[in-house]
């Protein structure tokens, strides 16, 4: 018996250690309230969950700052950028990024769901999808892509908390961050998977939008597009593919209830098809479902082979493009210039 309380307790001492560490250093900053997410001064910080980020930014600003326009979507939609988004908009649009990371349709229903619950009138809205968020008719896993426990009425608090909390057991995490708290300094090995971010940004609290001006400033002296950074720029094939139809009953379910929360409140919206480097093209299925429901003059689809697509120095990377082409996309659609 004595040996059993002396083994119980050699394994509750450290994970008890473990434990008070991770509540009093709230890494993921998902335990205690702060006044904003962002320290833009910082040397690197953690990689958060976006979508926790957007959800309770929007929970302490909402009632002062009567948001009324959003941009929902995943990281691809952040560039979509506010001050060009409200030249298209009528005086008195107070706008919100309520994006996440690897956004799924679920969630993104969730959000608006969520919004018209707080009885906060949706005037204008950005719907930047593409195949991969379509597909997502539940919701995702991994301590950076799991839905706010808001958006569930809280139902997932638990299974919300435990997620990070394995996340800072993990070795590879532990380790990075214990280096970096210690050190101070950002090593190689910390950025991949995004553990820890050095990226350079910009952040406004109120819009929740962020902007990598140094990405543009480096772009502008030359100083981007190195050697090894365009290797990731593979060659694409000149045939336009097609990706699998996304669009199923689920799907069907998720999107109509979409549109009946635009339609309660007379939603001046847009669906964007995002314009991506690998060229594949949204299913005409999917296209065709979207323009029926939502109306064809409001979707609007940029995926496959064009002139956006057909030149690297758009993107930043192979997933992001930059914010000169939602300038001229949101030119497109609401100015009526598409080639549709």
């Amino acid at each position: 018996m004595k040996k059993l309380i002396i083994s119980i307790l050699v394994f509750l001492i450290p994970f008890g250690a473990i434990l008070i560490a991770y509540l009093a250093l709230d890494p993921f900053m998902v335990i205690r309230k702060y006044d904003k997410f962002y320290d833009t001064k910082a040397k690197g910080w953690v990689s958060l969950n976006r979508d926790y980020v957007s959800t309770t930014n929007f929970d302490w600003n909402y009632k002062k700052a009567q948001y009324n326009s959003f941009i929902f979507g995943n990281s691809r939609s952040i560039f979509y950028q506010i001050s060009d988004w409200k030249k298209y908009l009528k005086p008195g649009s107070n706008c919100y990024h309520f994006d996440a990371s690897g956004e799924s349709l679920y969630a993104l229903d969730k959000k608006i769901n969520y919004i018209s619950n707080k009885n906060v009138r949706i005037k204008n809205a950005l719907l930047i999808l593409d195949y991969e968020t379509l597909t997502k008719d539940k919701p995702e896993t991994g301590h950076l892509f799991i839905i706010s426990p808001q958006l569930e009425n809280d139902k997932n608090f638990f299974s919300f908390q435990l997620e990070f909390f394995k996340s800072f057991l993990s070795p590879h995490f532990f380790i990075a961050y214990l280096d970096f708290k210690l050190s101070g300094n950002i090593k190689s090995y910390m950025k991949t998977g995004f553990l820890i971010d050095d990226r350079p940004r910009e952040y406004d609290i109120i819009t929740n939008e962020i902007r990598f001006e140094m990405f543009e400033t480096l772009i502008s002296e030359g100083k981007y597009y190195t050697e090894e950074r365009k290797k990731i720029f593979y060659q694409r094939d000149t045939i336009q593919k097609y990706s699998p139809a996304a669009i199923a009953e689920k799907q069907k379910i998720i999107l109509k209830d979409i549109f009946n929360i635009f339609s309660k409140y007379g939603t001046n919206y847009r669906i964007i098809i995002n314009p991506l480097y690998q060229q594949i093209k949204l299913n005409k299925q999917d296209l065709d479902y979207l323009n029926q429901l939502f109306g064809r003059k409001y979707v609007f689809d940029f995926s496959g082979i064009n002139k956006f697509t057909s030149d690297y120095n758009n993107y930043y990377d192979i997933s992001h493009y930059r914010p000169h082409v939602t300038r001229e996309i949101m030119k497109l659609i609401y100015e009526g210039e598409n080639n549709k």
